[in-house]
């Protein structure tokens, strides 16, 4: 039983294990990423420091794909400033900014064209600001809670307010 344990326990240490190299260890090839040292296809982080100990941001490849860079706040605490995750072939998924002082956010949503179809922004966990967009362009029902605490909707066709 202790042998199980322990093979299970290196296993999921092993699938868990991410490779942190920096961007000259690594080259790009018809849109994938390779290891210098090997020519295989890298899974693990790219990183890049300030001042050799200062992170400002990190890319994440699996089998050589972009899924997802990370910018950091430049301060002495190490906090993410904006996250964008990739689909296949480098495509955003969605990007997510972050404010530093307090618990604000913006995330934005795109398709597989790349064209941005929704726009959220949250305070304190709580939805504040939903935004459809079609072709670039605000489209669809707009929700906001206004700094008053009232809720308040309208409605925009091709990126033009609809006055009702």
């Amino acid at each position: 039983m202790k042998k199980i344990c322990i093979i299970l326990l290196l296993f999921v240490a092993k699938i868990y294990s991410q490779e942190i190299l920096k961007k000259e260890e690594v080259y790009t090839e018809n849109n994938l990423v390779y290891k210098v040292s090997n020519s295989e296809l890298f899974t693990g982080k790219i990183q890049s420091f300030k001042h050799k100990n200062h992170l400002t941001f990190e890319i994440e490849f699996k089998n050589g794909e972009l899924i997802k860079s990370i910018e950091y706040f430049n301060g002495k605490k190490i906090k993410i400033a904006e996250e964008i995750f990739y689909r296949k072939y480098g495509v955003k998924e969605k990007k997510i900014k972050y404010e530093y002082l307090i618990d604000y956010k913006w995330i934005e949503y795109y398709d597989e064209n790349n064209q941005k179809v929704l726009e959220e922004e949250y305070k304190d966990g709580i939805l504040v600001y939903r935004c459809p967009y079609l072709n670039n362009k605000k489209n669809g029902i707009v929700y906001l809670i206004e700094k008053n605490g009232q809720k308040k909707e309208c409605k925009f066709e091709n990126g033009k307010l609809i006055k009702e």
